[in-house]
């Protein structure tokens, strides 16, 4: 069974903070966070506003452009690492929050920055096996919540915000989620992790030499497997980590910049939901069309990794 995507939705904290206004806290520049990172702002959710929250609002937003009702989605799956409560899940939220009355089931997956690719992978998988006909997927992340605002290093490089697409059953088998691989190495736990004292930590220089090998791997492996190269695809939509790691990873596969669509600056990195952001931002300006090629390659805490193949 394939599939196609009927819809599409975003949600971005109204507080934009800027390089400006880290100035004003740490000793550090806008020249030397842009030149390090690419970001020029970030959008940090209120203290109040809870990832579930956010994922509601994406999740409204990708429900109305499909015309659809909750209740048309027989399967929802979040990508979150942020939750605010270790139990019920963020998605049984959403589906509560929503009104959803036919007791469709709804759970999260734990992927870090890859996360909405495992979220991906496992929603290819129900189609394939004709589980379920309409799928949402929701990414959402509160990374402000572990930030160490002390912190240069780590501090400047997260925002919060939440995407959502919604995929259907269709007899195309090249359309939608075409392709998806997932991979996790536990031996690389210590580079990037939360603390007892719920903080990221994060060895920066080796979290980077992984990112710039693992994304391009996952995402080479993908084309191979669906029998393209870099030609056919129209885009890249990289987690948007860093923009260092991002054109690193063009380099090596030999992808031109004007063909990787950058939001970092922007968003900076949302984690699981940075992908999802990148692609409602994309839609929303004009810049992808529908029926074009998407290779979105992730990385992120455990070591994880992985890439998906999405036709729009």
């Amino acid at each position: 069974m394939g599939n196609k995507l009927v819809g599409y939705g975003a949600y971005l904290p109204e507080r934009v903070m800027t390089n400006a206004d880290f100035e004003k806290i740490m000793d550090t520049s806008d020249d030397w966070i842009v030149s390090r990172t690419g970001i020029r702002e970030r959008h940090i959710a209120r203290d109040n506003e809870t990832v579930a929250d956010m994922a509601v609002f994406a999740a409204q937003r990708a429900l109305d452009k499909a015309a659809l009702e909750i209740d048309d989605i027989d399967l929802l799956i979040v990508a979150t690492t942020t939750p605010e409560l270790d139990f019920p899940s963020v998605g049984v939220q959403v589906l509560g929050r929503l009104g959803a009355t036919k007791n469709q089931p709804a759970f999260d997956v734990r992927g870090a920055c890859t996360g909405f690719i495992y979220a991906l992978h496992t929603a290819r998988a129900f189609f394939t096996a004709g589980m379920h006909r309409r799928i949402m997927i929701i990414g959402a992340e509160k990374m402000s919540r572990f930030i160490d605002w002390t912190d240069r290093s780590t501090a400047v490089l997260f925002g919060d915000g939440a995407g959502a697409l919604i995929f259907e059953h269709s007899t195309s088998s090249y359309s939608g989620i075409i392709d998806t691989v997932v991979m996790a190495d536990g031996a690389g736990f210590d580079m990037l992790h939360g603390t007892d004292d719920h903080k990221i930590a994060m060895n920066g220089p080796e979290t980077y030499k992984r990112a710039v090998m693992s994304m391009p791997h996952a995402a080479r492996y993908i084309m191979d497997h669906a029998g393209i190269t870099a030609d056919n695809v129209d885009w890249i939509i990289p987690h948007q980590a860093n923009q260092r790691i991002i054109e690193s990873c063009a380099e090596r596969l030999e992808f031109p910049l004007d063909k990787i669509l950058i939001t970092v600056d922007k968003h900076a990195n949302t984690s699981g939901a940075s992908g999802v952001l990148a692609l409602a931002y994309a839609f929303d300006n004009g810049i992808i069309r529908r029926g074009q090629l998407i290779l979105y390659p992730a990385f992120g805490s455990g070591l994880t990794w992985g890439a998906a193949l999405i036709r729009v």
